[in-house]
């Protein structure tokens, strides 16, 4: 009664919802990053924003008539290889001059394409569209009020779908006025939270654009909004709202407009100009510790009305000088949290080993998780009372999905019992158990051979050997000396085996051709028949060749006879 009772209380508490997103800034973060406009500049995304330091990031759009979950999952694969931390803003499709304007019946859509893909770490970081205070972002019209709906209703969506949703709300302009194409960005958040009142609550992060205006050429001193700092102001206002002053702040896109591009515009900053600035916001506003990623706009991008803000060069050779100035900032080597989920195709333990005996146990290991299998990583067994020695290969690398050997080999212990052993995965200090399992040590087993040889009726024979192979064809025991009598040869102290799997027996007795049997070795004695043994080894050795003829016919009949048919 005292149980139950006990148990209803637990029930009774009150249960708060366990999110499994992590504040990318309580790890070790690279916050440096770049916007590309093209999956195909992953590599070289890669090499600027990893230079110096590891898992940087970039912000890509993924837009509602691209939702291909192959295509997609072959570009995460490639982010997860590359160590590159991806920020997904969804997109509509261009109607004319503007975007569409996304509806609620979308996010279905959105929920089952992006809960397909396996992520290359832990927090799924989406953007949920971009700068509906922009007329042309939002189907030529501008709603605060439609803008909170929809990212009140895709927010749930998706974090009921997966705990891993990191959601953050559409970048808005900073630096737009209200009039008939745009709205001021403190209307637009005000009018938002009015609408929804709890929307500042579903927020993981806030999303900025701090450009450094006026003109995408502003000062990398100047602060308040419509600057380089504009997240400053953004966040106080946020605080002002009821929201939480210290979210993580992600500057998806920043950045100087320079005079190189498709036509040279001498009105814009030089690229060597740019590049102080960059090395200047790198030293002051984006040095603070709210922001985990700066990625500014754009690595690569070959045409108006975006090719002065290109860090690549235009027709695509090479970089301007900016694009250097960012990769040698100095980074950190970030480490993100990724899910690791292994599991074995089969159980690895046999239930019993053969004390004093070294055996090699093969096993398949499947990557059920977000991490990359590779050399950091190191097998082992864990003993309850630490008698096992043993030495494990190492491991294969593995992608999410894929499926490898894991070997180890191993000397059991010579006392018997039953004892409890581990297999364990291990990283660093972190320990994944991939099995635990009772293994029983038992004696030595043996083995009885019936071995008929031609048609004689009592088959005996001196100087027989025993050759045992284990399932990679190595030879595992090789008995030498013994003696056949009555058809029976009995093998004892059967060690460097597995009970109850799988070996080869093969039996020579000199004048004869070799016969074998494929046997599961069971604890105590085995009974195993071997198929007839033919006397047409005449040359002795061991197999038939044309060899034999000559040494057939030199043979007495008398020998041949008592090969076939003696007592």
């Amino acid at each position: 009664m005292k149980a139950l009772l006990a148990l209803l209380l637990l029930l009774l508490l009150p249960v708060s919802a366990a999110y499994a997103i992590y504040d990318p800034l309580s790890v070790p973060n690279n916050k440096y990053g770049i916007h590309i406009a093209d999956p195909q500049d992953i590599s070289d995304a890669a090499i600027l924003v990893n230079s110096n330091g590891d898992w940087g990031y970039v912000t890509l759009v993924i837009g509602e008539n691209d939702r291909n979950t192959q295509k997609w999952q072959k570009i995460f694969d490639a982010l997860r290889r590359l160590h590159v931390i991806p920020i997904v803003r969804i997109a509509t499709r261009p109607e004319g001059a503007a975007w569409r304007k996304p509806g609620l019946e979308d996010r279905r859509d959105w929920k089952s394409f992006l809960s397909s893909l396996n992520w290359p770490v832990e927090n799924r970081y989406v953007v949920i569209f971009n700068e509906p205070n922009h007329a042309a972002e939002w189907g030529n019209s501008i709603s605060p009020e439609e803008y909170a709906d929809i990212l009140v209703t895709y927010a749930k969506e998706l974090k009921e779908t997966s705990e891993d949703f990191f959601i953050l709300p559409a970048g808005l302009d900073a630096s737009a006025p209200s009039g008939p194409a745009t709205m001021d960005e403190e209307t637009f958040l005000r009018r938002m939270v009015a609408s929804q009142p709890d929307i500042l609550s579903l927020f993981d992060g806030w999303t900025s654009h701090s450009y450094p205006n006026p003109a995408f050429s502003g000062s990398p001193a100047a602060a308040g909004k419509g600057t380089l700092r504009s997240y400053e102001w953004e966040l106080d206002l946020l605080s002002r709202l009821g929201g939480r002053r210290n979210l993580p702040v992600f500057i998806t896109e920043t950045g100087w407009r320079h005079h190189d591009g498709k036509t040279l515009d001498f009105s814009l900053l030089r690229s060597e100009v740019v590049s102080e600035y960059i090395k200047n916001a790198a030293a002051n506003a984006w040095n603070d510790r709210r922001i985990a990623a700066v990625t500014p706009f754009i690595l690569n991008y070959q045409d108006v009305p975006f090719d002065h803000f290109s860090w690549r060069r235009f027709g695509g050779d090479g970089f301007y000088p900016h694009y250097f100035a960012y990769r040698n900032l100095p980074k950190i080597i970030g480490s993100p949290k990724q899910r690791e989920a292994y599991s074995l195709i089969k159980p690895f333990f046999p239930k019993a080993l053969v004390g004093d005996s070294s055996v090699t146990i093969v096993g398949e290991i499947v990557n059920n998780g977000q991490a990359i299998i590779d050399t950091s990583y190191t097998l082992g067994i864990k003993d309850s009372v630490g008698t096992l020695a043993f030495v494990a290969d190492s491991v294969p690398t593995l992608e999410p999905g894929q499926t490898g050997r894991v070997v180890v080999h191993l000397n059991s212990p010579e006392t018997g019992g039953t004892y409890t052993y581990s297999l364990v995965l291990g990283k660093g200090d972190r320990e994944y158990v991939l099995e635990t399992a009772q293994v029983e040590i038992i004696p030595p087993p043996s083995v009885v051979l019936s071995v008929p040889l031609a048609w004689r009726p009592r088959a005996n024979a001196t100087d027989v050997k025993v050759l045992v192979y284990d399932q990679s064809e190595t030879v595992v025991h090789e008995f030498t000396g013994l003696t056949l009598v009555d058809g029976k040869i009995i093998v004892e102290g059967l060690k460097q085996i597995i009970p109850n799997e799988t070996y080869r027996v093969v039996v020579l007795v000199p004048g004869y051709l070799p016969a074998q049997s494929y046997a599961q070795l069971l604890p105590g004695m085995t009974e195993v028949a071997l198929s007839r043994l033919l006397p047409l080894d005449f040359d002795g050795d061991g197999k038939l060749t044309i060899a034999d003829i000559p040494a057939l016919l030199t043979a007495r009949p008398a020998d041949v006879w008592y090969r076939l048919f003696g007592p």
